[in-house]
């Protein structure tokens, strides 16, 4: 029911309006995205967790402001959003990407720590000075 009057309301939005919307929704988004960008670049304790609920919420409002407006509608201001936007998911996939292979590497040793307290040594390789006796 919800689906039909948001689909019935995004057909009677007149263009400037739905453009908008559309506008205050990337402007959403780009905030978000860069806060979270920024948080990860000062270090510390940052909440992904939030970050990941805002975000979230930011692509809902995008996609239902993005279907009151055709594409060939699209002004060149809206473009210009849009285009930053794009770089700024870039920016923070890449410091994201960096983030979670740190954590991997990280739980990597802590496993083998793990792993290598546990053992009697029993198929540890010899070390090196023993192979040449």
């Amino acid at each position: 029911m919800s689906e039909e009057l948001d689909r019935d309301m995004s057909l009677t939005l007149s263009s400037p309006v739905a453009e908008a919307i559309l506008k205050a929704a990337i402007h959403r988004a780009l905030n978000v995205v860069e806060a979270e960008t920024r948080a990860l670049r000062e270090g510390g304790g940052t909440d992904l967790k939030s970050f990941e609920y805002r975000k979230s919420q930011a692509l809902l409002d995008l996609s239902r402001a993005r279907q009151s407006v055709s594409s060939t509608a699209l002004g060149q201001e809206v473009r210009d959003l849009l285009e930053s936007l794009r770089i700024a998911l870039m920016d923070n996939l890449q410091l994201l990407s960096r983030h979670l292979a740190a954590v991997k590497e990280i739980a990597d040793l802590v496993a083998q720590s793990m792993l290598d307290a546990d053992s009697d040594g029993t198929y540890a390789r010899p070390f090196p000075e023993y192979l040449h006796d």
